[in-house]
């Protein structure tokens, strides 16, 4: 049995462990997935048990698992969901393509715009604009975390992190991200193709991307070191919220 931990006795803790039980069970049944999960989740519970670990700490730790799995697992779903839409529509005759963009403009039509250039995709620029809004809102709380959770310098790669957030941001008012500057030299040079244009834009996404799926992984380590706070877990939801509307969910270093 776990032990007791502050706030826990024997029934509460077996009832915890009991209800997540029942929510892998479901999940696992309602998504059709590999029942091996429940068992990896049982395999902990043993192995908290016989190492005497603290039962808050892994309860804890163990719920924030199964949410950002179940919060996974359900944007899948939405996905799919959306291609057999597509497709029976398609099979019906009908257009779902002004539909999906129409829905995905709203998605991200609350960030703002930046000034890159008046030809520039306008998805780069409410995407680089989002990355303002992170830096405004939540940056400072998630940076000070990632200090005291990794204090030394060169532990993980908390360092690099930190540098290579500045590089989507502008450090001085007017001035555009560093990131942003060559796909702004590409537009603005009279004999850049289109192809040239369409490719920079793609790889200014990407940059984003991988980045905000590097410092999601470094989150997660860190909350292996020392348990977030409500100011943190806010800055995660809103790096999530921007993966998701933007569609990079998939754009990560493989």
């Amino acid at each position: 049995m776990l032990g007791k931990g502050r706030g826990f006795n024997r029934t509460e803790i077996e009832n915890e462990i009991d209800g997540l039980i029942s929510r892998y069970e479901l999940l696992i049944f309602d998504n059709a997935l590999n029942p091996t999960l429940l068992e990896s989740f049982e395999d902990r519970v043993r192995h908290a048990r016989n190492t005497g670990r603290d039962p808050d700490r892994f309860l804890e730790e163990e719920l924030k698992a199964f949410k950002d799995f179940e919060a996974r697992t359900m944007e899948k779903e939405r996905v799919v969901s959306i291609r057999n839409e597509a497709r029976r529509r398609r099979l019906a005759g009908e257009s779902f393509a002004d539909k999906v963009l129409d829905e995905y403009r709203q998605r991200i039509e609350h960030y703002p715009e930046l000034d890159i250039h008046p030809d520039a995709d306008p998805e780069v620029a409410r995407l680089y604009g989002a990355m303002e809004m992170m830096d405004q809102r939540h940056w400072g709380n998630l940076e000070s975390y990632l200090r005291r959770a990794f204090p030394r310098a060169g532990q993980i790669d908390r360092m690099s992190i930190e540098q290579r957030f500045w590089r989507f941001v502008a450090t001085r008012k007017g001035r555009l991200p560093e990131e942003l500057e060559r796909y702004r030299r590409i537009l603005a040079a009279p004999s850049a193709t289109k192809k040239e244009k369409i490719r920079e834009a793609q790889e200014a996404m990407k940059s984003v991307a991988f980045y905000l799926h590097d410092l999601l992984d470094v989150c997660e380590q860190a909350i292996q070191q020392i348990p977030s706070d409500d100011k943190v877990e806010k800055a995660q939801g809103f790096i999530r919220e921007m993966i998701s509307d933007f569609r990079i969910k998939d754009l990560k270093r493989h």
